[in-house]
This record gives structure tokens, C-alpha cells and sequence, in this order.
């Protein structure tokens, strides 16, 4: 009995020193024009950082963000129930305005949203005019965290950017703008999952960066996206290190790829056992591809890379391309390093417009297609 009541009282204390920090109790104001940065910050430092197990509060109604929010620490959550919106101040650059760094289990959930009011930044669609534009939220060299409920709406640059081990990202929206620069989940560590998320946006959907070892993407919906690729990896600085990946019940309607996997061509490294299954495509572009000659700039480096691309499965892909001169399936790889085991299971894409569907292959050989080569 002595010892039971022991545990009993610890248990107590645990839970009594957790809270709820409501940020209007530290200096928020549901206005829409007093800025809610210092306040987050401040129950930050003064609530949660010494009380393991609180909650940061913001709760309904309207509130303007116009300063970057710093935030870390270990078993807290951040509860948005609100909507917070992005200030057009062109002093904020490039910042991440919600930025977790150094964190462990982290949960971030509620019904609310961040919008980032990225019209503003793009007046016209001029990607040009404020080539520095702020993104949503970051976690970085963040582990464990779970990351659900809330919706990002139209960020002027990236959405979720998402680094570290072991974390969980499921039951979110994005909307943007269909425009470029615009990414939903930016994800790379290890063991992290991504699964019942919709994208609608003009540039990537749920995305692998580097280095990734263990990724796991399920039913996702991606509309007018760029597709859920591996990339883009950039030039030979970014060695890419990515294993273990397997993308599987998703659906893309109107997007510019499918599944793709995209590199510089003097980037250096491996990607290997990347398996792509049970995809819907309703008039996608690029319904399969390995591009290790990918670039977005009129001069590109020249193809020197040693990038190697082995046991790539395709399965189960159904629907239609958008039957244009892009190729339902493209592999194309640097002379020297061939793409291996590239491997196709059951593939039935057609033209959306009735036009045959072709194949392009450059130095690749794998199985399934008839025109991919053996090696």
C-alpha cells in the first residue's frame, strides 16, 4: 500500500506541473493586426519550456503573425485552434516563421490554420519580384514529433519542412496557389511517415530530400501538384544518400508528374530500393520517371555526376497521362552509371486525349517494359 500511494503521489506531481498556456494570457490579442510572435514566444519561455507535458494554446480566432517564433523543446504540444495569418512584410525574407530546432516528441495538432497570404508575394504569379518570401514551419534536427489536424494555406515559398527522425505527419491540408515554389512536406531523416494528407498546390506534393533512410507515404491526394518525388538533389555538393523508401496509395489529378526521381547531372551518391505502388493518375505528366539530367536553369552543369539509381519498383500505376510529348515512362541517367532493377508491375496508363503513350530510355535497364533494357 506504502509503495502504491509512492507512485500515486509522483504521478501527481507530474501531472500537476503540467498547463494550458494560452497565448492571450501572454500578450496575444484576436484582432488580426497585433502581432501573436512575442506572445507564442513568451509562453514558450515562461509556460512551457519548465513543464513537461503543457500545451501551447492559441486558441479560436484571428491573429497576425509578423516575426519569426523560435520554439524547441520536449513533450509539449502546440494546439492551433485558430487562424493565424502571415503579414506582408517584406523584412521577413526567407525566414521559417513557425521554426522548431533541436526538439524531441513534439505534437502539433487542432483545427486551425496558418495562412500565408503568398498572393501578396507573387502579385501576378511574378515568382521574380520578392525572390526571397517567407515559408510556414520547419522542424529541424526535430525527432518524434507528431504533426496533424491543421491546415497551410498558401505560403509565399514552402509550406512543411520536415527533418529529423522518426516523426508523423497525417490528417493535414495544403492549398496554395497553382504555381511553382510552393511545396507541401519537404521530408528527410529516418523512419519518418507521412500518410493521409491532401495537396493542392503547383509544385511538389510529399517529397523525399536527403539523406533519408526509412520513408513511408500513404494515401495521399495531390491535385494540379508537381508529384511526389525524390529531390530535386542539386549539384555535386549535395551527395544524395537516400534508401528505403516506399510511396503507396496515391492518388494525382491534373499534376505535372507522377512518381519522380530528379537530380543535377553532376550530383554524386545512391538512391536504392525505392518502391512506388498502387497509384491513380488522372491526367499527370511524367507518370514515371528517373531524370538524373534534371535543371530548372538555362545553363546546367555538365553530366560528370557518379549518381547511382538501383531496385526502383513501379506497381500497380493505373489511369491516364496527359498524352503530350512528355513520355509515361522516362529514364534517363548518367553514361557510365546506369539505373539498375528498374522494375515495372502492372502499368496501364493511357493517353488522356486518345494519343499513344511512349516510353523514353537512355542508359537503363531493368524489367516489366518491354522497352527497357535487360541488364
Amino acid at each position: 500500500m506504502i509503495r502504491f500511494n509512492l507512485v500515486f503521489f509522483l504521478a501527481y506531481i507530474v501531472v500537476s506541473y503540467a498547463a494550458t498556456c494560452n497565448v492571450l494570457d501572454y500578450g496575444a490579442k484576436a484582432d488580426n493586426r497585433t502581432d501573436v510572435g512575442p506572445a507564442i514566444v513568451n509562453a514558450y519561455k515562461t509556460c512551457i519550456q519548465n513543464s513537461p507535458g503543457s500545451v501551447l494554446l492559441v486558441p479560436a480566432g484571428n491573429f497576425l503573425l509578423d516575426s519569426v517564433v523560435e520554439l524547441g523543446g520536449t513533450k509539449w504540444t502546440f494546439q492551433l485552434d485558430g487562424t493565424i495569418t502571415l503579414a506582408f512584410n517584406t523584412k521577413l525574407g526567407g525566414a521559417y516563421m513557425i521554426d522548431w530546432q533541436h526538439c524531441d516528441t513534439i505534437t502539433v495538432t487542432g483545427k486551425g490554420r496558418v495562412n500565408g497570404q503568398g498572393n501578396l508575394w507573387r502579385p501576378g504569379g511574378d515568382l521574380s519580384k520578392y525572390p526571397s518570401r517567407p515559408r510556414l514551419m520547419r522542424f529541424l534536427n526535430c525527432n518524434n514529433c507528431k504533426i496533424s489536424g491543421i491546415t497551410l494555406n498558401n505560403s509565399p515559398m514552402f509550406h512543411l519542412s520536415v527533418n529529423g527522425n522518426n516523426n508523423e505527419i497525417h490528417n493535414m491540408v495544403v492549398t496554395a496557389d497553382i504555381i511553382g515554389e510552393t511545396d507541401a512536406f519537404d521530408v528527410s531523416g529516418n523512419n519518418n511517415h507521412v500518410h493521409n494528407v491532401e495537396v493542392t498546390n503547383g509544385d511538389e506534393c510529399v517529397t523525399v530530400k536527403t539523406p533519408t533512410n526509412g520513408f513511408l507515404a500513404e494515401n495521399i491526394i495531390c491535385h494540379n501538384t508537381a508529384g511526389c518525388n525524390m529531390g530535386s538533389f542539386g549539384n555535386a555538393a549535395t551527395n544524395a544518400a537516400v534508401a528505403n523508401v516506399y510511396y503507396r496509395n496515391v492518388t494525382m489529378y491534373n499534376s505535372e508528374a507522377g512518381a519522380q526521381i530528379k537530380t543535377y547531372p553532376n550530383n554524386l551518391g545512391y538512391i536504392r530500393n525505392i518502391t512506388y505502388e498502387n497509384f491513380k493518375l488522372v491526367a499527370v505528366d511524367y507518370p514515371m520517371s528517373v531524370n538524373l539530367f534534371w535543371c530548372p536553369h538555362t545553363k546546367c552543369p555538365d553530366a560528370t555526376g557518379t549518381l547511382t539509381v538501383t531496385d526502383v519498383t513501379f506497381r500497380n500505376f493505373q489511369g491516364t497521362e496527359n498524352g503530350n510529348s512528355r513520355p509515361t515512362v522516362l529514364l534517363d541517367c548518367i553514361s557510365g552509371h546506369k539505373c539498375t532493377n528498374i522494375n515495372f508491375v502492372n502499368v496501364a496508363v493511357t493517353a488522356s486525349n486518345g494519343a499513344a503513350t511512349h516510353d523514353q530510355i537512355t542508359n537503363a535497364c531493368g524489367s516489366g517494359r518491354s522497352s527497357v533494357p535487360k541488364c
